[in-house]
């Protein structure tokens, strides 16, 4: 039985570059999400700390979730979180 060249796969070679276009893509992605993660962590951390920081000084809760537009099931989370973190 014989083979029709149509029907025999491709050399690997043929499909490297799209192999490789393709994997140097996934990299960029993967290392531009990874990046803009540890930015919105960051900036996350710096929101809590000053949300932390306005509630130790006396400033209402109300008056905080109004200013940064969270709930304020957001805030109290944020206090347990750090009452947890400081007790351990």
């Amino acid at each position: 039985m014989t083979h029709s060249h149509a029907l025999m796969p491709r050399p690997v070679c043929e499909y490297e570059s799209v192999d490789t276009d393709r994997q140097q893509r996934l990299r960029r992605l993967a290392a531009a999400y990874k990046k803009r993660t540890e930015a919105a962590e960051a900036a996350h951390d710096e929101l809590v700390a000053e949300v932390l920081a306005a509630l130790d000084n006396g400033e209402q809760q109300v008056e905080i979730v109004r200013e940064i537009g969270f709930t304020r099931e957001w805030v109290r989370r944020k206090v347990v979180d750090a009452r947890k973190k400081a007790a351990s």
